[in-house]
């Protein structure tokens, strides 16, 4: 009789850990997989700012007057342009060049890069500057992530010229719109925006998807990042 009670106890013992394993898998397992996947594309966003940090502080060392960063991915690398020291003193002289303003009025004898702060959209065939293409320190993108725009991110000592890094729009908590450079968004439940791969909707500012951050660069090169909420259909400001 004893054998037997001991048996009908352990059978309630296994039952009694089933249900809580069904419990778990039910109800904690899914919250376990988002934080994870989450915390794969947070990971990647604060990869970003270090990176982004140290091109700036190579600047504010003048280790080069200026930096361009492309954010397209080739060989799963960005693009990165400087200017030459010398470069840079032709295009801030004034007056400049006459190649460097294509030798119009209107920019009072000043090159293109002086008189509008702004760089050139294409670094490797503009007319006006001259840029050299970096080989090393380049961002290697994870391959949990997409990212979305190919948008260029200019760093110059004190901010001299704009950063023209901001190129589309998000809503952030309050409902203002916030201008902003780049989305990353998590491989697992989105495509990739400039072609056929992945799943789900595209990496983009359409998307109504989560697990998605986007990075803003100001017109003093301070950086913040948003994540996407869901519930809202909001971006919220990460502290």
């Amino acid at each position: 009789m004893q054998i037997l009670k001991n048996r009908a106890f352990s059978i309630i013992e296994i039952l009694i850990v089933i249900v809580i394993v069904v419990v778990f898998v039910v109800i904690a397992y899914p919250q376990i997989t988002n934080y994870l996947t989450d915390r794969e594309v947070k990971t990647e966003v604060n990869k970003l700012i270090v990176y982004i940090e140290e091109k700036k502080s190579e600047v504010q060392s003048n280790k080069y007057p200026i930096i361009a960063i492309r954010w397209a991915i080739k060989n799963g690398k960005n693009e990165v342009w400087h200017m030459t020291q010398e470069e840079f003193t032709a295009q801030m002289k004034v007056p400049a060049p006459g190649w460097t303003y294509r030798n119009q009025s209107g920019t009072g004898q000043k090159s293109y890069l002086n008189h509008y702060k702004m760089a050139p959209g294409s670094l490797d065939s503009s007319d006006t500057s001259n840029w050299v293409r970096q080989s090393t320190g380049l961002y290697e993108w994870s391959d949990d992530v997409w990212h979305w725009m190919n948008g260029n991110m200019v760093i110059s000592k004190d901010a001299l010229i704009n950063p023209g890094a901001n190129h589309f729009t998000v809503l952030d908590q309050n409902g203002a719109q916030q201008d902003v450079a780049f989305m990353v968004c998590s491989k697992s439940n989105t495509s990739n925006h400039y072609g056929g791969s992945g799943s789900g909707p595209k990496c983009n500012s359409s998307s109504k998807a989560d697990y998605r951050y986007v990075l803003q660069m100001d017109r003093s090169l301070n950086v913040n990042t948003f994540k996407y909420n869901i519930k809202n259909d909001k971006w919220i400001l990460q502290k």
